[in-house]
């Protein structure tokens, strides 16, 4: 079976102060992902994958940091190409969440190897990370676990009169 990268980026929440653009980088680790594959075991199929993830440098938002990251993507391969998009859902510790499409590529080798690379934008948030807008680039590959990883950068702003819970 291919291994799938698909880059949650990801990047379900990072980003900024009221009103303001924050440039951010950081990278994210997503734990091997529960994959369930459709449309035959030839050189053509589309993928489903769900996976869960962590940053390694935890970052703020607002003072709020990341508690939990969930990938949810479709790759649609053919031969050692994939495209990919898909939704990333990252929870605050305050409770509130935000949520970032994805799309890119994969590049697959023989070996295992292979690298992801795209670009993300935030579609919705709640509580106080309801408005948020941003978008930024990922660039990653495969762990030896069998996960991948994603360096993630961009912009990001929240609304101002952010809203109350």
């Amino acid at each position: 079976m291919r291994k799938l990268i698909l880059v949650p980026v990801l990047l379900c929440g990072m980003a900024a102060t009221a009103g303001a653009q924050t440039k951010i980088s950081a990278r994210l680790s997503c734990a091997k992902p529960n994959i369930n594959e459709t449309g035959g075991s030839g050189p053509e199929m589309v993928m489903f994958s769900k996976a869960n993830c962590t940053w390694s440098a935890p970052y703020a938002i607002d003072g709020s940091k990341p508690r939990r990251t969930v990938d949810a993507g479709i790759g649609d391969i053919t031969g050692s190409t994939a495209r990919v998009h898909g939704y990333s859902t990252n929870v605050m510790d305050n409770g509130d969440s935000t949520i970032v499409r994805y799309e890119g590529t994969s590049q697959f080798k023989k070996d295992g190897s292979g690298t992801d690379k795209g670009t993300w934008r935030f579609v919705r948030g709640t509580g106080k990370f309801k408005g948020i807008t941003g978008s930024g680039t990922f660039k990653g590959g495969p762990a030896a676990d069998g996960g991948w990883w994603a360096d993630v950068t961009g912009n990001y702003s929240l609304a101002t009169g952010k809203a109350k819970k």
